[in-house]
């Protein structure tokens, strides 16, 4: 019987205060970003190293950041950047054929990568190959885009175990926490989440009913 990995949560946002808020739970692995969430949170490549020092601090065990470039040296090149100013870091690699070659070679160096923009099984197998530690299949941008989203990630969950051995599927695009569910069913150990997502995954209004009540009745035995 295989032994599935353990659940794994991440903060899927570059914004410092976010992460300050969040990673105290205790519930989060590390912190995911890519070029887009750089952006809006205003962090410039100059402010990855003190960004990334910040992150370790408040107990990120993974960052991740993404590399860039229109062919495989760029991505190889401005992936070794980003360790520069990140050590430890996991390195976001597209899912294209110029993404494979730059891979290959951060594998032979035994830098840990995440495949990103992946939007169908078939790239799986692709990450797989190359021996990735994640890929990252973008479920609600499947589903917008008319494909079967839930399938697509089966299909990978029973491709690949999810037992640490191949690489782990870190679900991304979720737009609720009720897809979280959904692909926990499917066999998804993974999840990087936006603050929207986290704030609906630790709210229920039935929860924060019975606290209040606990709260009143402890205020009438001081």
């Amino acid at each position: 019987m295989t032994t599935l990995a353990p659940l794994g949560f991440y903060i899927d946002c570059a914004e410092q205060t976010v992460s300050e808020q969040w990673l105290p739970t205790g519930i989060f692995s590390g912190v995911t970003s890519n070029p887009t969430l750089l952006r809006d949170a205003g962090v410039r490549l100059d402010d990855v190293a003190p960004l990334y020092q910040r992150l370790h601090e408040l107990g990120a065990q993974e960052i991740f950041f993404q590399t860039w470039g229109t062919d495989a040296e760029a991505l190889y090149g401005n992936a070794h950047r980003l360790r520069e100013a990140a050590p430890e870091a996991v390195i976001k690699v597209p899912a294209t054929a110029i993404g494979a070659q730059a891979t290959a070679r951060l594998h032979a160096e035994q830098i840990p990568v995440l495949m990103t923009a992946v939007y169908s099984a078939k790239q799986a197998l692709i990450a797989a190959a190359l021996e990735v530690e994640y890929i990252a299949p973008y479920f609600n941008r499947m589903f917008m885009a008319g494909r079967d989203a839930a399938a697509e990630i089966a299909h990978m969950t029973r491709a690949i175990p999810q037992d640490g051995t191949g690489p782990l599927v870190v679900a991304a695009s979720i737009k609720s926490a009720e897809h979280m569910i959904t692909m926990t069913d499917l066999g998804v150990r993974r999840f990087t989440i936006s603050p929207d997502v986290i704030s609906d995954l630790f709210g229920d209004p039935l929860a924060a009913r019975a606290v209040d009540v606990f709260e009143e009745h402890m205020a009438g035995l001081l």
